[in-house]
């Protein structure tokens, strides 16, 4: 192996570590950047003989971590999420692309709202076959931006001025910690 070659994750399936990992999503709002989190999801990863990757991710939209109870309810309505009819965000790869120097370029359907859409994900995948505890284990960074509208997520709000308090660009971050499940 040269020294620009990195190590591949081995056939199996690698389930989510919630303790080291992390679902984040960010848009403008108003003037600044508004981040929140998701508390509750979960994403598995299978890598089959021949090194091809699938990797699949689900979120509960109740999840959504806040600071405000009223910016809460609100982002549970009908609204945004409409979580009461549609209480899952899922992500199915349709391709997942692994160049040599650990850039990782995923294809898939993302699903919220009842609304299906393809998106593309960009980051890094990196493996190490043990992870002091005697555990292979993939770490993923990826993120993407999706327009909200295309999910139903059409509210807003005109500012004075002509501004309006929320972007259609949403941006999507998922940081992953797999270790590989023991068989």
């Amino acid at each position: 192996m040269s020294e620009d070659t990195f190590p591949r994750a081995t056939p199996g399936t690698y389930r989510l570590d919630p303790i080291h990992s992390t679902v984040g999503i960010s848009a403008m709002h108003k003037i600044s950047r508004f981040r929140s989190g998701v508390a509750e999801f979960d994403a598995t990863l299978e890598v089959d003989d021949s090194g091809e990757m699938t990797l699949n991710g689900s979120a509960r939209a109740a999840s959504i971590q806040v600071k405000n109870d009223e910016q809460y309810t609100h982002l549970q309505s009908p609204e945004f999420f409409d979580a009461l009819r549609h209480p899952t965000v899922q992500f199915r790869s349709t391709s997942v692309t692994l160049a040599d120097d650990e850039t990782l370029v995923v294809i898939g359907d993302l699903t919220a709202r009842g609304h299906t859409e393809r998106v593309e994900l960009r980051g890094r995948l990196l493996y190490v076959a043990d992870d002091s505890h005697a555990t292979e284990r993939v770490g993923i960074d990826l993120e993407t931006v999706i327009d909200r509208r295309r999910f139903g997520v059409t509210w807003n709000q005109r500012l004075p001025g002509g501004r309006y308090a929320l972007s259609n660009e949403v941006t999507l971050t998922a940081e992953f910690e797999l270790p590989k499940a023991k068989v």
